[in-house]
Protein backbone atom coordinates (compact mmCIF):
# COMPACT_ATOMS: atom_id res chain seq x y z
CA UNK A 1 0.00 0.00 0.00
CA UNK A 2 1.19 3.41 -1.18
CA UNK A 3 -0.71 5.67 0.69
CA UNK A 4 0.28 6.34 4.55
CA UNK A 5 -2.75 8.38 5.30
CA UNK A 6 -5.24 5.74 6.26
CA UNK A 7 -7.90 5.00 3.20
CA UNK A 8 -10.90 5.68 4.84
CA UNK A 9 -9.97 9.12 6.44
CA UNK A 10 -8.06 10.16 3.10
CA UNK A 11 -11.02 9.36 1.15
CA UNK A 12 -13.77 11.16 2.97
CA UNK A 13 -14.50 13.83 0.25
CA UNK A 14 -14.66 11.04 -2.32
CA UNK A 15 -17.56 9.01 -0.34
CA UNK A 16 -19.12 12.59 0.13
CA UNK A 17 -19.01 12.73 -3.73
CA UNK A 18 -20.19 9.55 -4.47
CA UNK A 19 -22.99 9.61 -1.92
CA UNK A 20 -24.34 12.20 -3.82
CA UNK A 21 -23.01 15.29 -1.87
CA UNK A 22 -21.50 17.91 -3.58
CA UNK A 23 -18.30 18.86 -2.88
CA UNK A 24 -16.82 22.43 -3.67
CA UNK A 25 -13.55 23.14 -2.92
CA UNK A 26 -13.16 26.87 -1.31
CA UNK A 27 -11.62 29.00 -4.24
CA UNK A 28 -12.23 31.87 -5.45
CA UNK A 29 -10.84 33.26 -8.65
CA UNK A 30 -10.17 37.25 -8.36
CA UNK A 31 -11.82 39.02 -11.01
CA UNK A 32 -10.03 39.77 -13.86
CA UNK A 33 -9.15 43.38 -15.02
CA UNK A 34 -10.90 44.52 -17.79
CA UNK A 35 -8.14 46.75 -18.84
CA UNK A 36 -6.32 44.81 -21.91
CA UNK A 37 -2.96 43.54 -21.40
CA UNK A 38 0.05 44.59 -22.77
CA UNK A 39 0.38 40.76 -24.50
CA UNK A 40 -3.73 41.62 -25.95
CA UNK A 41 -2.65 44.58 -27.56
CA UNK A 42 0.77 43.05 -29.29
CA UNK A 43 -1.73 39.96 -30.37
CA UNK A 44 -4.19 42.51 -31.98
CA UNK A 45 -1.50 44.35 -33.57
CA UNK A 46 0.16 41.61 -34.94
CA UNK A 47 -3.11 40.21 -36.19
CA UNK A 48 -3.79 43.03 -38.15
CA UNK A 49 -0.75 43.05 -40.05
CA UNK A 50 -0.98 39.35 -41.12
CA UNK A 51 -2.86 39.91 -43.76
CA UNK A 52 -0.88 37.44 -46.17
CA UNK A 53 2.16 37.11 -43.78
CA UNK A 54 2.63 35.66 -40.46
CA UNK A 55 1.56 37.93 -37.85
CA UNK A 56 3.44 39.14 -34.69
CA UNK A 57 3.31 37.43 -32.05
CA UNK A 58 2.41 38.22 -28.43
CA UNK A 59 4.47 36.36 -25.88
CA UNK A 60 2.77 33.89 -23.44
CA UNK A 61 2.27 34.82 -20.00
CA UNK A 62 3.35 31.47 -18.21
CA UNK A 63 2.11 31.15 -15.28
CA UNK A 64 4.24 28.35 -13.06
CA UNK A 65 2.19 25.03 -12.52
CA UNK A 66 3.30 24.28 -9.12
CA UNK A 67 2.24 27.80 -8.24
CA UNK A 68 -0.73 26.88 -9.39
CA UNK A 69 -1.11 23.49 -7.86
CA UNK A 70 -0.14 24.49 -4.41
CA UNK A 71 -3.40 27.23 -4.40
CA UNK A 72 -6.41 25.12 -6.19
CA UNK A 73 -7.79 23.19 -3.33
CA UNK A 74 -8.69 19.21 -3.74
CA UNK A 75 -8.78 19.99 -7.45
CA UNK A 76 -9.25 15.77 -8.39
CA UNK A 77 -11.83 15.69 -5.67
CA UNK A 78 -13.64 18.69 -7.65
CA UNK A 79 -13.21 16.66 -10.70
CA UNK A 80 -14.70 13.90 -9.11
CA UNK A 81 -17.34 15.45 -8.35
CA UNK A 82 -18.34 16.76 -11.71
CA UNK A 83 -18.10 12.82 -12.69
CA UNK A 84 -20.94 12.00 -9.50
CA UNK A 85 -22.79 14.53 -10.67
CA UNK A 86 -23.20 13.92 -13.99
CA UNK A 87 -25.21 11.71 -13.99
CA UNK A 88 -27.75 13.74 -12.43
CA UNK A 89 -27.41 16.47 -14.67
CA UNK A 90 -27.90 14.05 -17.87
CA UNK A 91 -31.35 13.58 -17.24
CA UNK A 92 -32.18 17.07 -17.09
CA UNK A 93 -29.98 17.47 -20.18
CA UNK A 94 -31.53 15.08 -22.08
CA UNK A 95 -34.50 16.79 -22.04
CA UNK A 96 -33.63 19.89 -22.92
CA UNK A 97 -30.65 19.64 -25.16
CA UNK A 98 -30.74 16.12 -26.99
CA UNK A 99 -28.23 14.96 -24.56
CA UNK A 100 -28.15 10.84 -22.85
CA UNK A 101 -26.36 9.79 -19.71
CA UNK A 102 -24.19 6.89 -21.16
CA UNK A 103 -20.49 8.03 -21.44
CA UNK A 104 -18.43 7.73 -24.37
CA UNK A 105 -15.12 5.86 -24.68
CA UNK A 106 -12.60 8.29 -25.25
CA UNK A 107 -10.18 8.14 -27.95
CA UNK A 108 -7.56 5.77 -26.99
CA UNK A 109 -4.01 7.11 -25.56
CA UNK A 110 -5.26 10.72 -26.22
CA UNK A 111 -3.65 12.89 -22.94
CA UNK A 112 -7.63 13.85 -22.19
CA UNK A 113 -8.52 10.50 -22.18
CA UNK A 114 -5.36 9.48 -19.92
CA UNK A 115 -6.98 11.93 -17.34
CA UNK A 116 -10.47 10.95 -17.63
CA UNK A 117 -8.82 7.19 -16.38
CA UNK A 118 -7.25 8.36 -13.55
CA UNK A 119 -10.17 10.65 -12.32
CA UNK A 120 -12.13 7.44 -13.00
CA UNK A 121 -9.80 5.43 -10.40
CA UNK A 122 -10.15 7.70 -8.01
CA UNK A 123 -13.45 7.54 -8.23
CA UNK A 124 -13.24 3.96 -7.78
CA UNK A 125 -11.01 4.31 -4.49
CA UNK A 126 -8.37 2.96 -6.80
CA UNK A 127 -5.46 5.14 -5.33
CA UNK A 128 -2.27 3.34 -6.55
CA UNK A 129 -3.36 2.61 -9.68
CA UNK A 130 -4.62 6.29 -10.57
CA UNK A 131 -1.35 7.79 -8.88
CA UNK A 132 0.96 5.61 -11.59
CA UNK A 133 -1.42 6.53 -14.22
CA UNK A 134 -1.32 10.26 -13.50
CA UNK A 135 2.68 9.75 -12.82
CA UNK A 136 3.08 8.56 -16.56
CA UNK A 137 0.77 10.92 -18.03
CA UNK A 138 1.98 13.78 -16.64
CA UNK A 139 5.61 12.40 -17.35
CA UNK A 140 4.59 11.84 -21.10
CA UNK A 141 2.76 14.96 -21.24
CA UNK A 142 4.67 17.53 -19.07
CA UNK A 143 2.79 20.55 -20.29
CA UNK A 144 -0.49 19.26 -19.33
CA UNK A 145 -1.07 21.43 -15.96
CA UNK A 146 -4.65 19.98 -15.44
CA UNK A 147 -2.90 16.33 -14.90
CA UNK A 148 -0.04 17.88 -13.26
CA UNK A 149 -2.80 19.19 -10.32
CA UNK A 150 -4.33 16.10 -10.13
CA UNK A 151 -1.02 14.15 -9.94
CA UNK A 152 -0.17 16.91 -6.95
CA UNK A 153 -3.21 16.28 -5.43
CA UNK A 154 -2.46 12.28 -5.47
CA UNK A 155 0.85 13.02 -4.10
CA UNK A 156 -0.43 14.62 -0.84
CA UNK A 157 -2.65 12.02 -0.44
CA UNK A 158 0.31 9.63 -1.03
CA UNK A 159 2.68 11.64 1.98
CA UNK A 160 -0.31 11.93 4.60
CA UNK A 161 -0.72 15.82 4.10
CA UNK A 162 -4.00 17.76 4.02
CA UNK A 163 -6.26 16.90 0.57
CA UNK A 164 -6.73 20.61 0.08
CA UNK A 165 -4.32 22.94 -1.71
CA UNK A 166 -5.62 26.45 0.02
CA UNK A 167 -3.58 27.11 2.46
CA UNK A 168 -0.47 24.56 1.31
CA UNK A 169 2.80 26.32 0.53
CA UNK A 170 4.24 26.38 -2.90
CA UNK A 171 7.25 25.29 -1.74
CA UNK A 172 5.61 22.16 -0.78
CA UNK A 173 4.05 21.58 -3.95
CA UNK A 174 7.11 22.33 -6.14
CA UNK A 175 9.29 19.90 -3.64
CA UNK A 176 6.55 16.81 -4.44
CA UNK A 177 6.71 17.40 -8.42
CA UNK A 178 10.33 18.27 -8.48
CA UNK A 179 11.38 15.21 -6.56
CA UNK A 180 8.92 12.67 -8.76
CA UNK A 181 10.49 14.37 -11.92
CA UNK A 182 7.10 16.20 -13.14
CA UNK A 183 8.38 19.56 -13.48
CA UNK A 184 11.61 21.71 -15.11
CA UNK A 185 13.39 23.73 -12.33
CA UNK A 186 12.58 26.61 -14.80
CA UNK A 187 8.77 26.10 -14.56
CA UNK A 188 8.86 26.28 -10.73
CA UNK A 189 8.61 30.01 -10.29
CA UNK A 190 5.34 31.02 -8.07
CA UNK A 191 2.09 31.97 -10.41
CA UNK A 192 1.51 35.76 -9.82
CA UNK A 193 -2.23 35.29 -10.59
CA UNK A 194 -2.28 32.21 -8.43
CA UNK A 195 -5.88 32.02 -7.48
CA UNK A 196 -7.58 32.64 -11.25
CA UNK A 197 -4.92 29.40 -12.69
CA UNK A 198 -5.99 27.35 -9.78
CA UNK A 199 -9.80 28.18 -10.32
CA UNK A 200 -9.79 28.19 -14.01
CA UNK A 201 -7.49 24.41 -13.75
CA UNK A 202 -10.47 23.30 -11.97
CA UNK A 203 -13.07 24.68 -14.24
CA UNK A 204 -11.11 23.36 -16.89
CA UNK A 205 -11.32 19.68 -14.76
CA UNK A 206 -14.88 19.88 -14.20
CA UNK A 207 -15.84 20.48 -17.65
CA UNK A 208 -13.45 17.71 -19.20
CA UNK A 209 -15.40 15.18 -16.92
CA UNK A 210 -18.84 16.42 -17.67
CA UNK A 211 -17.89 16.35 -21.49
CA UNK A 212 -17.08 12.81 -21.32
CA UNK A 213 -20.31 12.02 -19.24
CA UNK A 214 -22.81 13.79 -21.33
CA UNK A 215 -22.86 13.88 -25.05
CA UNK A 216 -25.37 14.54 -27.20
CA UNK A 217 -27.96 11.91 -28.62
CA UNK A 218 -27.28 9.91 -31.29
CA UNK A 219 -28.59 12.14 -34.69
CA UNK A 220 -28.80 14.99 -32.94
CA UNK A 221 -27.71 18.24 -34.56
CA UNK A 222 -27.27 21.76 -33.80
CA UNK A 223 -30.56 22.97 -34.93
CA UNK A 224 -28.91 25.91 -36.72
CA UNK A 225 -27.76 23.53 -39.37
CA UNK A 226 -30.98 23.77 -41.30
CA UNK A 227 -29.48 22.09 -44.68
CA UNK A 228 -26.42 20.87 -46.21
CA UNK A 229 -25.20 19.73 -49.29
CA UNK A 230 -23.18 16.83 -49.76
CA UNK A 231 -20.69 19.07 -50.98
CA UNK A 232 -20.16 20.42 -47.39
CA UNK A 233 -18.11 17.75 -45.84
CA UNK A 234 -17.89 18.39 -42.24
CA UNK A 235 -19.53 20.85 -39.98
CA UNK A 236 -18.28 22.05 -36.75
CA UNK A 237 -19.94 23.45 -33.75
CA UNK A 238 -18.77 24.92 -30.76
CA UNK A 239 -20.26 24.82 -27.29
CA UNK A 240 -18.38 27.83 -25.25
CA UNK A 241 -20.48 26.50 -22.17
CA UNK A 242 -18.86 23.29 -21.85
CA UNK A 243 -15.97 24.13 -23.72
CA UNK A 244 -16.40 21.84 -26.13
CA UNK A 245 -15.88 22.07 -30.17
CA UNK A 246 -17.86 19.23 -31.61
CA UNK A 247 -16.82 17.81 -35.67
CA UNK A 248 -19.95 15.99 -37.74
CA UNK A 249 -19.22 14.27 -40.73
CA UNK A 250 -21.92 14.98 -43.51
CA UNK A 251 -22.91 11.26 -44.68
CA UNK A 252 -25.57 11.92 -47.69
CA UNK A 253 -27.02 15.08 -46.24
CA UNK A 254 -27.05 14.15 -43.06
CA UNK A 255 -24.64 15.40 -40.06
CA UNK A 256 -22.72 12.47 -37.73
CA UNK A 257 -20.82 13.43 -34.49
CA UNK A 258 -17.67 11.71 -34.96
CA UNK A 259 -14.99 13.68 -32.30
CA UNK A 260 -15.46 15.99 -29.81
CA UNK A 261 -12.93 18.44 -28.54
CA UNK A 262 -11.59 20.50 -25.50
CA UNK A 263 -11.48 24.19 -26.65
CA UNK A 264 -10.37 27.73 -24.66
CA UNK A 265 -12.83 30.83 -25.35
CA UNK A 266 -11.81 34.45 -24.86
CA UNK A 267 -11.13 35.75 -21.01
CA UNK A 268 -14.44 37.96 -20.80
CA UNK A 269 -16.56 35.37 -22.05
CA UNK A 270 -18.80 35.71 -25.01
CA UNK A 271 -20.37 37.69 -27.09
CA UNK A 272 -18.12 39.98 -29.29
CA UNK A 273 -19.15 43.15 -30.00
CA UNK A 274 -16.08 45.50 -30.15
CA UNK A 275 -12.30 45.17 -31.10
CA UNK A 276 -10.15 44.30 -28.56
CA UNK A 277 -12.42 43.64 -26.09
CA UNK A 278 -11.42 39.64 -25.33
CA UNK A 279 -14.66 38.17 -26.28
CA UNK A 280 -15.23 35.27 -28.61
CA UNK A 281 -18.40 36.17 -31.57
CA UNK A 282 -21.11 34.21 -31.80
CA UNK A 283 -22.76 33.27 -35.05
CA UNK A 284 -22.32 31.25 -37.62
CA UNK A 285 -18.98 31.15 -39.35
CA UNK A 286 -16.82 29.92 -41.95
CA UNK A 287 -13.13 28.75 -42.50
CA UNK A 288 -10.83 30.98 -44.70
CA UNK A 289 -7.44 29.94 -45.03
CA UNK A 290 -5.11 26.94 -42.82
CA UNK A 291 -1.68 29.19 -41.79
CA UNK A 292 0.69 26.41 -41.21
CA UNK A 293 2.54 26.45 -37.61
CA UNK A 294 6.19 27.44 -39.20
CA UNK A 295 4.45 30.99 -40.26
CA UNK A 296 3.41 31.90 -36.72
CA UNK A 297 4.58 32.74 -33.72
CA UNK A 298 5.05 30.41 -31.09
CA UNK A 299 2.53 31.33 -29.17
CA UNK A 300 -0.55 29.89 -31.87
CA UNK A 301 0.90 26.27 -31.39
CA UNK A 302 1.12 24.22 -35.06
CA UNK A 303 -1.22 26.31 -37.26
CA UNK A 304 -4.83 28.22 -37.21
CA UNK A 305 -7.50 28.08 -39.12
CA UNK A 306 -9.13 31.97 -39.56
CA UNK A 307 -12.38 32.67 -39.41
CA UNK A 308 -14.52 35.08 -41.30
CA UNK A 309 -15.67 37.47 -38.38
CA UNK A 310 -16.96 40.01 -38.51
CA UNK A 311 -19.65 38.40 -41.21
CA UNK A 312 -22.37 40.22 -43.13
CA UNK A 313 -24.76 40.25 -40.07
CA UNK A 314 -22.14 41.39 -37.54
CA UNK A 315 -21.45 44.44 -39.94
CA UNK A 316 -24.69 45.35 -39.92
CA UNK A 317 -25.67 45.42 -36.28
CA UNK A 318 -21.99 47.19 -35.93
CA UNK A 319 -20.05 44.83 -34.54
CA UNK A 320 -16.13 45.60 -34.60
CA UNK A 321 -12.81 43.64 -34.41
CA UNK A 322 -11.09 40.88 -36.82
CA UNK A 323 -8.63 38.10 -36.35
CA UNK A 324 -10.77 35.21 -34.77
CA UNK A 325 -8.66 31.97 -35.33
CA UNK A 326 -8.51 28.52 -34.21
CA UNK A 327 -5.30 28.20 -33.42
CA UNK A 328 -3.12 25.69 -31.09
CA UNK A 329 -1.40 26.20 -27.81
CA UNK A 330 1.90 27.37 -26.84
CA UNK A 331 4.58 24.76 -26.41
CA UNK A 332 4.27 25.59 -22.45
CA UNK A 333 0.53 24.86 -22.04
CA UNK A 334 -0.69 21.43 -23.53
CA UNK A 335 -4.39 23.28 -23.06
CA UNK A 336 -4.91 26.61 -22.19
CA UNK A 337 -7.43 27.58 -19.32
CA UNK A 338 -11.33 27.34 -20.16
CA UNK A 339 -11.33 31.11 -20.89
CA UNK A 340 -8.14 32.32 -21.34
CA UNK A 341 -8.03 33.86 -24.81
CA UNK A 342 -8.17 36.98 -26.85
CA UNK A 343 -11.25 36.14 -28.80
CA UNK A 344 -9.98 33.06 -30.63
CA UNK A 345 -10.78 29.64 -29.92
CA UNK A 346 -7.78 27.86 -28.68
CA UNK A 347 -7.38 24.02 -28.98
CA UNK A 348 -4.54 21.47 -27.76
CA UNK A 349 -1.84 21.33 -30.75
CA UNK A 350 -2.94 17.22 -31.84
CA UNK A 351 -6.32 18.73 -32.21
CA UNK A 352 -5.43 21.66 -34.23
CA UNK A 353 -3.56 19.53 -35.95
CA UNK A 354 -6.30 16.95 -37.01
CA UNK A 355 -8.82 19.75 -37.58
CA UNK A 356 -6.54 21.28 -39.99
CA UNK A 357 -6.15 17.93 -41.83
CA UNK A 358 -10.39 17.38 -42.20
CA UNK A 359 -11.59 20.74 -42.43
CA UNK A 360 -11.86 22.45 -46.28
CA UNK A 361 -12.35 26.03 -46.66
CA UNK A 362 -15.66 27.60 -46.66
CA UNK A 363 -16.59 25.03 -43.31
CA UNK A 364 -19.05 26.15 -41.59
CA UNK A 365 -18.58 27.08 -38.02
CA UNK A 366 -21.03 27.54 -35.80
CA UNK A 367 -20.48 29.09 -32.01
CA UNK A 368 -22.66 29.13 -29.33
CA UNK A 369 -22.78 30.23 -25.45
CA UNK A 370 -24.65 27.03 -25.14
CA UNK A 371 -25.99 24.77 -28.32
CA UNK A 372 -29.83 24.15 -28.74
CA UNK A 373 -29.63 20.37 -30.34
CA UNK A 374 -32.53 18.89 -32.20
CA UNK A 375 -33.43 15.46 -31.56
CA UNK A 376 -33.19 12.94 -34.37
CA UNK A 377 -36.80 12.85 -34.76
CA UNK A 378 -37.43 16.58 -35.35
CA UNK A 379 -37.22 17.84 -38.75
CA UNK A 380 -34.40 19.88 -39.21
CA UNK A 381 -32.00 18.36 -41.92
CA UNK A 382 -32.69 18.31 -45.18
CA UNK A 383 -34.82 20.66 -47.06
CA UNK A 384 -35.27 24.14 -45.02
CA UNK A 385 -38.38 24.94 -43.53
CA UNK A 386 -41.13 24.76 -45.41
CA UNK A 387 -41.70 28.83 -45.20
CA UNK A 388 -37.93 29.77 -45.89
CA UNK A 389 -37.56 27.04 -48.66
CA UNK A 390 -40.85 28.86 -50.17
CA UNK A 391 -39.03 32.52 -49.91
CA UNK A 392 -35.81 30.76 -51.86
CA UNK A 393 -38.45 29.52 -54.72
CA UNK A 394 -40.20 32.82 -54.84
CA UNK A 395 -36.36 34.32 -55.31
CA UNK A 396 -35.49 31.84 -57.66
CA UNK A 397 -38.89 32.90 -60.02
CA UNK A 398 -37.90 36.31 -59.74
CA UNK A 399 -35.18 36.51 -61.07
CA UNK A 400 -36.42 33.65 -64.33
CA UNK A 401 -39.15 36.26 -65.02
CA UNK A 402 -37.20 39.39 -64.65
CA UNK A 403 -39.65 40.12 -62.11
CA UNK A 404 -38.19 43.85 -61.27
CA UNK A 405 -41.30 44.59 -58.49
CA UNK A 406 -40.88 41.25 -56.84
CA UNK A 407 -37.30 40.68 -56.27
CA UNK A 408 -37.68 44.56 -55.38
CA UNK A 409 -39.52 44.19 -52.37
CA UNK A 410 -36.88 40.81 -51.58
CA UNK A 411 -33.66 43.22 -51.80
CA UNK A 412 -32.96 45.44 -49.06
CA UNK A 413 -31.50 48.66 -50.77
CA UNK A 414 -28.37 47.68 -52.76
CA UNK A 415 -27.06 44.52 -50.41
CA UNK A 416 -23.34 44.95 -50.41
CA UNK A 417 -23.29 47.02 -53.18
CA UNK A 418 -20.08 46.87 -54.66
CA UNK A 419 -19.85 43.19 -54.31
CA UNK A 420 -23.24 42.73 -55.52
CA UNK A 421 -23.35 40.24 -58.16
CA UNK A 422 -26.43 42.04 -60.34
CA UNK A 423 -25.20 41.80 -63.71
CA UNK A 424 -23.98 37.95 -63.49
CA UNK A 425 -27.07 36.91 -61.71
CA UNK A 426 -29.25 38.98 -64.62
CA UNK A 427 -26.85 37.17 -67.46
CA UNK A 428 -26.88 33.42 -66.28
CA UNK A 429 -31.23 33.86 -65.35
CA UNK A 430 -31.12 33.83 -69.15
CA UNK A 431 -30.76 30.31 -69.40
CA UNK A 432 -34.23 28.26 -69.62
CA UNK A 433 -32.69 25.44 -67.86
CA UNK A 434 -30.67 27.89 -64.81
CA UNK A 435 -31.36 26.36 -61.29
CA UNK A 436 -30.27 26.53 -57.57
CA UNK A 437 -27.49 23.49 -57.38
CA UNK A 438 -25.74 22.47 -53.64
CA UNK A 439 -27.87 24.81 -51.55
CA UNK A 440 -26.80 25.03 -47.94
CA UNK A 441 -29.41 26.86 -45.25
CA UNK A 442 -27.97 28.15 -42.06
CA UNK A 443 -30.25 29.62 -38.96
CA UNK A 444 -28.90 32.25 -36.37
CA UNK A 445 -30.90 34.39 -34.24
CA UNK A 446 -30.08 36.57 -31.71
CA UNK A 447 -31.21 39.84 -29.61
CA UNK A 448 -30.43 42.13 -33.21
CA UNK A 449 -32.76 39.75 -34.79
CA UNK A 450 -33.34 36.14 -37.49
CA UNK A 451 -31.18 35.80 -39.99
CA UNK A 452 -30.58 32.80 -42.77
CA UNK A 453 -27.40 32.36 -44.20
CA UNK A 454 -27.39 30.64 -48.28
CA UNK A 455 -24.95 29.07 -49.63
CA UNK A 456 -26.01 28.13 -53.37
CA UNK A 457 -24.32 27.80 -56.91
CA UNK A 458 -26.65 29.35 -60.11
CA UNK A 459 -26.06 26.75 -62.35
CA UNK A 460 -26.86 25.89 -66.19
CA UNK A 461 -25.62 22.86 -68.36
CA UNK A 462 -26.28 25.13 -71.59
CA UNK A 463 -24.03 28.03 -69.70
CA UNK A 464 -21.25 25.35 -68.57
CA UNK A 465 -20.76 27.22 -65.90
CA UNK A 466 -22.15 28.46 -62.38
CA UNK A 467 -22.53 30.99 -60.07
CA UNK A 468 -21.19 30.51 -56.47
CA UNK A 469 -23.62 32.68 -54.41
CA UNK A 470 -23.86 33.75 -50.20
CA UNK A 471 -26.72 35.65 -49.30
CA UNK A 472 -27.91 36.81 -46.11
CA UNK A 473 -31.93 36.62 -45.11
CA UNK A 474 -33.40 39.26 -41.94
CA UNK A 475 -36.32 38.67 -41.33
CA UNK A 476 -38.16 42.33 -41.25
CA UNK A 477 -42.01 42.90 -40.26
CA UNK A 478 -42.35 39.27 -41.05
CA UNK A 479 -41.18 38.75 -44.66
CA UNK A 480 -37.54 37.57 -45.42
CA UNK A 481 -35.11 40.16 -47.02
CA UNK A 482 -31.82 40.15 -48.64
CA UNK A 483 -29.46 42.44 -47.10
CA UNK A 484 -25.89 40.91 -48.54
CA UNK A 485 -25.09 38.52 -51.75
CA UNK A 486 -21.86 37.95 -53.30
CA UNK A 487 -20.11 35.98 -55.18
CA UNK A 488 -18.19 33.27 -53.12
CA UNK A 489 -14.75 33.17 -54.03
Amino acid sequence: MLFKRPLRRALLPLCLITSGVAFQPQVHAQAPSQKPTVDARQAKAGKRAVAATPKMAKRARTAAVAGAAATAGAATAAAATAAAATAAAATAAAATAGATAAPKPPVPNSAEARLLNVIELVKRQELDAALRAAAELTSDVPNFRAAQLVYADLLRFKTGRATGWVNAPASEVTELLARNAVLDQAALAPAQDWQEQAHGLQKELQRRVHAYGVVPAAGSVPREFQQLDASVRHAVAIDASKSRLYLFANEKGKLRLIRDFYVSIGKFGMGKTAEGDQRTPQGVYFIGRQIPGPRLPDFYGKGALTLNYPNDWDRAVDRSGDGIWLHGAPPDQFARLPEASDGCIVLSNPDLILLMKTLDRQTPVLIRDKLQWAGAGERVQGRADDSFGRVLDRWQQAWKGADQQQLGKMYVGAPASDRFPKARLTEFFRFADIGMQQLSVYSWKDAQGEIRIVDLQIGSARAGKSLPLRQYWRKSGGRWEVFSEEVRS
